[in-house]
């Protein structure tokens, strides 16, 4: 359904002036929030040790999405949501603390190390890990995965990153089929990060199982809950613990992933139908459950950022000057307000892309093209050719044609439908016009983000390790020698520099040198314009004060699904 501008004009209006309002009243100092935005936890997961957690129970978690594909290596299955569900059910070999340190999950592997020169990285396998259909979890399941990943297979394998993998040059067997090592054609930085979620090998080694195999189901699983069950009628993946689990035991007898519409999670919660959810900068559920007794409301670092995405292989942003001027136009300023300004939340624009405001070297690099500058913008534009005629309301080229650009919004989110409509009336100031289509929140993505069937749209990033190339297939590319396909890259685009900077970040290994290139990575994305940044997420979910060890987690990119529980009376 298109939306008419008419219709949301005054409401726009009035969001950018409470936003206004909000930061004159409460005498906002933009400086003193960044601040405060330092001074954040690392990570705040309601934490209580085992021996304080009662046996059993169930926990109704919300999701915001209802997912189909669950193969997280498919360019399709890459989404939080999914992430979540496979975190309580699939092997995940590292663990990762809140301060950016790593371990191997002891569950999966027993050890791991990097050689010297940083060539070759062995590991030694739990022989105790098996898959559900009984079959042992081996060298040949993280071979599959290297293959894959680095595109070695014949067939239609639509891999999102290769990130980490593509500088693998062979996976060698150990001393048994539970040790191997990887060798490497130079030093990867962050191979901790490799096999975020192992799939058993023949779900990675056959093209239909690939693409169908975990679409709709999880069929084999290997974690301290099994057997997934999917309601498609009520949206709902339900796990239980997994009584054969050779790990510590799951402390719950079941989790419900429910997907719960996003401006529906507060009232969901409020009536006790969930347990848990991500707040945020929900403003409305703010307002509902700020006094509510026995909430408990997480503060943390996030290891997030909501941003505009632009697909810049879209034919009107295809042309730098035109993203540059689009980015110019926005007041990020006025965006943070509108989304923070209502939640208790330090209220900024400032975020970086790659490193989070807990990291070493974090720092912004947005100026200029993120400076708020309308009349930069409008010279951009005309320089481009796009040129705004006497009395006219929007710009036109040569050939007579209205920039115009499709702005796509889940229905799900007020947010979402919120910025697109700030957006439009901003950009209608340096005569962009700006049509803004709501579409459904499951379809937002599968349907329009990925495909590049969009020119721009707000959504948020989430990182699942603490390590900046994590987002190299966010922003690099093409991953295909023909240059049609881009994985992960949902702005269709990217320059040699970007790359050739990910390559360097991938093998540095000092930390201050390490951060210098991350942020070159930031002000080289932000001279393409490939997203306009608006804050760093916060790390604010509501839960049930009795829900242990759950919330926000930092850096650390998932929990020990084991660990979590409910306290005992």
């Amino acid at each position: 359904m298109r939306i008419g501008k008419a219709r949301y004009l005054a409401p726009v209006a009035a969001l950018v002036m409470v936003a206004s309002a909000c930061g004159s009243d409460d005498g906002n100092d933009p400086d003193a929030a960044q601040e405060e935005v330092a001074a954040l936890p690392a990570s705040d997961l309601n934490a209580a040790p085992r021996e304080d957690l009662q046996e059993g129970g169930t926990f109704v978690w919300a999701l915001s999405e209802y997912e189909e594909q669950h193969n997280m290596v498919h360019v399709q299955g890459n989404k939080a949501e999914v992430r979540r569900v496979l975190g309580s059910l699939m092997p995940t070999p590292t663990r990762f603390d809140d301060e950016g340190g790593f371990a191997p999950n002891e569950a999966y592997v027993l050890d791991y190390g990097v050689s010297d020169d940083g060539l070759e990285v062995s590991y030694t396998l739990n022989p105790d890990a098996v898959w559900s259909n009984g079959e042992p979890i081996t060298w040949e399941d993280y071979e599959a995965q290297v293959i894959t990943r680095k595109g070695e297979r014949d067939g239609e394998f639509e891999v999102g990153s290769d990130t980490g993998y593509k500088w693998i040059e062979d996976v060698v067997q150990g001393e048994d089929e539970y040790s191997f090592t990887l060798e490497f054609s130079r030093p990867y930085a962050d191979w901790p990060a490799l096999f975020d979620i192992v799939y058993p090998k023949e779900y990675m080694e056959d093209e239909e199982l690939f693409l169908e195999g975990y679409d709709g189901e999880i069929p084999v699983t290997a974690g301290p809950f099994a057997d997934p069950e999917f309601d498609d009628v009520t949206q709902r993946i339900t796990v239980t613990k997994n009584e054969d689990w050779w790990g510590e035991p799951a402390m719950l007898d079941e989790i419900v992933f429910t997907h719960v519409a996003i401006d529906g999670q507060a009232t969901a919660f409020n009536n006790g139908e969930i347990d848990a959810f991500y707040l945020g900068y929900d403003a409305a559920a703010w307002e509902l459950l700020k006094d509510r007794e026995g909430t408990y409301f997480t503060r943390a670092v996030d290891n997030a950022h909501r941003f505009i995405s632009l697909n810049a292989g879209s034919e009107m942003l295809q042309d730098k000057n035109v993203r540059q001027a689009i980015s110019m136009a926005v007041n990020r300023d006025t965006m943070a307000e509108v989304a923070l300004g209502a939640v208790d939340w330090p209220i900024t624009g400032e975020v970086n892309r790659l490193l989070r405001s807990s990291q070493n070297g974090y720092q912004d690099n947005s100026d200029p093209v993120g400076t708020f500058d309308p009349e930069a913008a409008a010279a951009l534009l005309d320089e481009a050719g796009w040129t705004l005629e006497e009395g006219a309301e929007f710009r036109t080229n040569e050939a007579g044609d209205t920039l115009t650009l499709g702005w796509v919004a889940s229905e799900d989110m007020q947010l979402a439908k919120d910025e697109g409509d700030i957006a439009r009336e901003m950009l209608a100031e340096i005569g962009v016009e700006v049509d803004v289509q709501n579409v459904p929140g499951n379809a937002l993505f599968s349907d329009y983000v990925i495909p590049g069937n969009y020119e721009m749209a707000s959504f948020v990033l989430t990182g699942s390790n603490p390590y900046p190339t994590d987002t190299e297939g966010n922003y690099s590319g093409p991953v295909d020698e023909a240059g049609e396909e881009w994985g992960n890259n949902t702005s269709f685009h990217s320059t040699q520099e970007i790359n050739d900077l990910y390559e360097e970040l991938a093998g540095e290994t000092d930390p201050d040198r390490y951060a210098e290139i991350a942020n070159q990575i930031d002000a080289a994305i932000w001279e393409e314009v490939l997203t306009i940044p608006l804050f760093e997420r916060p790390g604010q979910y509501a839960m049930d004060e009795n829900l242990r060890n759950w919330g926000a987690y930092g850096v650390a990119g998932s929990y020990v699904y084991e660990d979590i529980g409910w306290l005992a009376e």
